[in-house]
């Protein structure tokens, strides 16, 4: 019976882990993906003013 109960809890810790490492790339993963979004609005944002400088200028 406690190579059963010693098996189970090994098996539950391999899940926590397993879902920590998702957990970890996932944040990993979102976080970039925000910084990569922001660095794109700037370059928008840089490329619009100077196209309306060349025109109205």
């Amino acid at each position: 019976m406690k190579r059963k109960a010693q098996g189970a809890i090994e098996y539950l810790f391999m899940i926590a882990a397993a879902l920590v490492i998702v957990l970890i790339v996932w944040r990993q993963i979102s976080g970039r993906g925000s910084k990569a979004s922001e660095i794109a609005d700037t370059a928008e944002n840089q490329i619009s003013s100077e196209l309306q400088q060349e025109i109205g200028g």
